[in-house]
């Protein structure tokens, strides 16, 4: 089984994701609540921790370090085992809890098909069904198990912890601005809003999904400029050489 990630990365939405959450993570607080007023403040980042060497968690162990307990509808039940990654994880001191998913350049956002095995396959399918179903989709015709399957799997237990369990649960899709290392010839940066804003719209429309749905105000887009978050590193930097 492919471990999840661990160690401190050295570019991209993992690195920049990382320097938030040890150095600044008032301007991860601040990005969320940019958009949305439901998550109170201040959010314990539980996951990826400096003295726990950046790790990220899936499966039973993301609910462990939330703290959560499924009591209606298991995860095993709705989800096999191998699931996502959670690229960060925090909770506020009201119990709500948020699965952080970031993103430094737009292909990101597209990603690998489902590599599920046989076995698992049946059953994600089975629960990506019921969400598209629960959401109002445009068009049923849309496999959310190729392209854009990784918002498609995250955006299902979003579902699995809060329509079916009832967990204050949201789902925070992080896009970073300015993320220049990882410019190339086969990669889009943005560089402002706009420009993520354009791919979140085809993401959804690829899948299918409405704009305003019964998840959408849990499922929030938020968005960080690597440029505030240098600035705060530099000056951390300064107070801590002094």
């Amino acid at each position: 089984m492919k471990e999840c990630p661990q160690g401190r990365a050295v570019k991209g939405s993992q690195k920049w994701l990382q320097e938030m959450v040890d150095v600044c993570p008032e301007l991860l607080d601040a990005a969320i609540q940019r958009e949305t007023n439901e998550i109170s403040a201040p959010i314990r980042w539980v996951s990826p921790l400096a003295d726990d060497n950046f790790k990220e968690y899936r499966d039973g162990a993301f609910l462990a370090k939330l703290g959560v307990r499924l009591d209606k509808v298991p995860l095993g039940e709705f989800w096999p085992r191998i699931g996502p990654c959670w690229d960060a994880l925090g909770r506020t001191d009201d119990g709500q809890v948020i699965l952080l998913e970031a993103k430094a350049h737009v292909c990101e956002m597209v990603g690998s098909p489902s590599q599920a095995s046989e076995k698992s396959l049946p059953l994600i399918r089975e629960s990506l069904e019921t969400v598209k179903s629960y959401v109002g989709m445009r068009s049923s015709s849309a496999d959310w198990t190729t392209s854009f399957y990784q918002y498609a799997n995250r955006l299902a237990h979003l579902y699995l912890l809060r329509t079916l369990n009832g967990v204050p649960a949201y789902l925070v899709n992080l896009y970073f601005l300015n993320a220049d290392e990882m410019d190339s010839d086969r990669t889009f940066v943005p560089q402002t809003i706009a420009e993520w804003q354009s791919a979140i719209t085809l993401q959804e429309r690829f899948l299918g999904i409405r704009t305003r749905h019964p998840l959408s105000q849990y499922a929030i887009h938020a968005f960080a400029d690597v440029n505030d978050i240098k600035r705060a590193l530099k000056t951390s930097s300064e107070w801590s050489s002094e």
